[in-house]
């Protein structure tokens, strides 16, 4: 049996024959009203960046934005370049990734080959319709077995990094869905009641693709504390997620949280159904909406793991 470089590994949970919950509603923001027209000659930089990119090439998936090579190894050419989508155009070509999808630094290559293989497949879907999903399965479906293998080894040797600043919060400022996830206007304020809501600190940096984004999540008070105790201890009907993925979180510790409040969802609706999904499925299956949050609050508080920590924990399976 071909080994599984996979941190999602066989928990001691059945699985449940129940009927897919609905996806929580607030980790799906969409892309939100159609922006103004922007001329496509429009020159655009970023402080502490020599390159310059037009709006026509940050529209242009095909191509990368790359504002900082300086600051990661030479990219192969699938991360900066694809005829239906740059691997780094929506990840970044640091790996990072953005609230509407994953960080790939630090995974394993057979991981993110198996993914990318199960996108194409159709066996894992977004819980809910998603461009981004849609969007990931059409580059996956044309992507060649050499160019997915120079880029997952291209990941794989990068330190994951923290995604989000998570603040415990009972209200936070207006939000509304601006590019898959939300914008801030700080001049009012809504109750965040039962939500996790994810923005960038800079919408317009987040539009430019700036390796250096940076998101806040708004939790709800006590989620982190709630959220503690499931990922640390479990409940009677599923297990601690630290018993598959160590005291460190490895795989998810420091991901965006409502990435991983989609993921879950994603376990629970049986759409995440690509290979070795089972048990997370099955796990997935007992959570609640309301755990789903605070699992998803906590462990993107959590630090980031590292590449060795993830060494270790495949080498223990």
């Amino acid at each position: 049996m071909k080994q599984r470089r996979n941190f999602v590994v066989l928990a001691a949970a059945m699985l449940v024959a129940a009927a897919p919950a609905a996806p929580l509603d607030w980790a799906f923001p969409g892309v939100g009203p159609k922006p103004a027209a922007i001329p496509p000659t429009r020159v655009y930089r970023l402080p502490g960046s020599a390159k310059s990119f037009t709006e026509a090439q940050r529209r242009d998936r095909t191509h990368a934005l790359d504002w900082l090579p300086n600051e990661h190894p030479p990219a192969p050419r699938a991360v900066l370049a694809h005829k239906e989508g740059a691997c780094g155009y929506c990840h970044l070509v640091n790996g990072v990734g953005r609230s509407e999808n994953a960080q790939l630094r630090g995974l394993p290559v057979d991981y993110i080959e198996e993914q990318v293989r199960a996108f194409a497949s159709g066996t894992r879907r977004s819980a809910r319709p998603s461009m981004p999903s849609d969007y990931m399965a059409t580059v996956a479906r044309t992507v060649s077995r050499a160019e997915l293998r120079a880029a997952a080894v291209y990941f794989s040797r990068l330190e994951p990094q923290r995604h989000a600043k998570v603040i415990e919060a009972t209200t936070i400022p207006r939000a509304s869905p601006e590019g898959f996830l939300y914008a801030f206007d700080p001049s009012a304020r809504e109750p965040l009641g039962n939500r996790i809501i994810e923005g960038a600190v800079s919408a317009e940096r987040h539009r430019l693709h700036d390796p250096h984004e940076q998101t806040i999540a708004f939790v709800p008070t006590g989620s982190l504390t709630r959220g503690a105790a499931l990922a640390n201890r479990g409940t009677a009907k599923s297990p601690a997620c630290a018993t598959c993925h160590t005291a460190h979180f490895v795989g998810i510790g420091g991901e965006s949280p409502s990435y991983i409040a989609r993921q879950l969802a994603g376990f629970r609706a049986r759409t995440r159904n690509d290979p070795g999904a089972a048990p997370m499925q099955g796990v997935a299956a007992t959570l609640s909406d309301a755990q789903i949050l605070d699992l998803a609050a906590y462990l993107g508080s959590r630090p980031p793991w590292t590449r060795a920590q993830m060494a270790a924990s495949l080498a223990n399976e």
